[in-house]
């Protein structure tokens, strides 16, 4: 007698939005089931919101930069067990932070824009 069950999807929620943390807790990592649970609360502006349309769409450049070591392990431990997908998560976290900037959104000076698309943005 052999019974049929149904086999499991992995990876059909990747695309959900997880739950929104604080900066800290986006750059030095919390374990999600102890953060409070808060509502969320509506946006006062009336622009709409370009951040996660203009992601998707935009083409990712890649880049390097330096991790302690812990701290790439545990991206590797949530990479595995929680279906991480890190470039998403690097994309989604270093968003929040540059929110918070204000040089973020200030365009470069010319000379500076030019060695750039020389380089990254050809």
């Amino acid at each position: 007698m052999s019974k049929q069950s149904k086999k499991p999807n992995f990876g059909d929620d990747l695309d959900a939005s997880a739950p929104s943390l604080t900066n800290d807790a986006l750059l030095y990592g919390v374990n999600r089931s102890i953060l409070p649970q808060v509502a969320p609360t509506p946006a006062a502006s009336s622009e709409p919101e370009t951040t996660a349309s203009t992601s998707t769409e935009e083409e990712w450049l890649k880049f390097s930069s330096f991790l302690r070591r812990s701290t790439y392990v545990r991206l590797k431990q949530s990479e595995y067990w929680d279906r991480l997908v890190l470039k998403k998560a690097v994309d989604s976290a270093l968003c929040a932070f540059l929110d918070t900037m204000e040089g973020a959104d200030r365009p470069l000076p010319e000379d500076e824009q030019y060695r750039l698309n020389g380089k990254k943005l050809k």
